[in-house]
């Protein structure tokens, strides 16, 4: 008899390492020490996830492309089943500081890559994306390289509404003078208040109502350039999400927090996760859709 499988949900999320080399106060990703998961343990939550046959997996931290690993990792991971059928849809969600050189080794393995531009206004973006400048300037040579060498790969641009960016968010895609270089997706997310976004939520935290209103001028933006744009609410975070952490333990959003459920390698396969699958499958599809 074989062995059971552990039921994870459709789509997860892989948080390799807490160390990033930028101080982004939203950020909800773990804690810049907590330690890097190594390229060993990496591998096997790579073999538990293909062996789960996941559709589709975002890479994210912290800042993945700092790994060395990084690049056998997502050829790892996208590489068809053993049955034939396709590996896992591969997403890398990054701040765009990595090097092109090093970008070109793990492109090839990408469905989408997810990068972040907070502001049009210099001043907002550089007071939210701490620690490398130019840092819009980086991101914005990436995308166009994506754009003109990697068709393959789709692009979805991010953009976290705080009280320090609600005037220059919505201009973001003025940034992108070349239509050719425009992203396939343009998200807007409301900072969530977890791991620094709750450090810093009464600086930064933005109300729902105040919320809309920018969500109101980005959908006006992104239909004068002809780009699909998607909302993330924090009323929709709970039930959406199962992450994987540097310590190999799942995490899932539960009344808009996060819990941990225990170590990936010791969940019984028969447990329940609290991962909703309609909004799992809704929140990843409608941010990276096939066509």
């Amino acid at each position: 008899m074989s062995k059971p499988q552990l039921r994870l949900p459709d789509y997860v999320d892989l948080r390799l390492l807490g160390r990033c080399n930028l101080e982004c106060p939203f950020c909800f990703g773990p804690r810049h020490e907590v330690p890097s998961m190594s390229e060993r343990t990496a591998m096997r939550v790579v073999a538990t996830v293909r062996e789960a046959r996941v559709r589709g997996v975002v890479i994210s931290g912290g800042e993945p492309t700092l790994l060395p690993y990084l690049p056998r990792l997502v050829e790892a991971l996208s590489e068809p089943l053993p049955s034939g059928e396709p590996g896992p849809k591969v997403v890398l969600s990054t701040n765009g500081l990595a090097p092109l050189r090093s970008m070109e080794r793990i492109l090839p393995y990408l469905a989408w890559i997810a990068l972040p531009i907070e502001s049009a206004d210099d001043e907002e973006h550089r007071a939210l994306r701490i620690g490398k400048a130019p840092h819009r300037d980086r991101v914005l040579r990436l995308l166009h390289e994506v754009r003109k060498n990697h068709a393959r790969v789709r692009v979805k641009l991010g953009t976290v509404v705080t009280r320090r960016n609600v005037d220059g968010a919505p201009g973001v895609l003025d940034l992108i003078e070349d239509d050719r270089s425009l992203p396939d997706v343009w998200k807007i997310y409301q900072m969530s208040e977890t791991n620094y976004g709750e450090d810093n939520k009464e600086l930064l935290s933005i109300s729902d109502t105040a919320f809309e209103r920018v969500v109101e001028r980005c959908e006006k933006a992104a239909a004068n350039r002809g780009v699909r744009l998607r909302v993330y609410r924090n009323a929709g975070r709970s039930g959406s999400y199962l992450f994987i952490d540097p310590d190999c333990q799942v995490v899932v959003v539960q009344g808009g927090r996060e819990r941990r459920v225990g170590d990936l390698f010791e969940l019984a396969t028969d447990i329940e996760l609290g991962v909703d699958s309609a909004r799992n499958v809704g929140n990843f599809v409608e941010t990276y859709p096939d066509a």
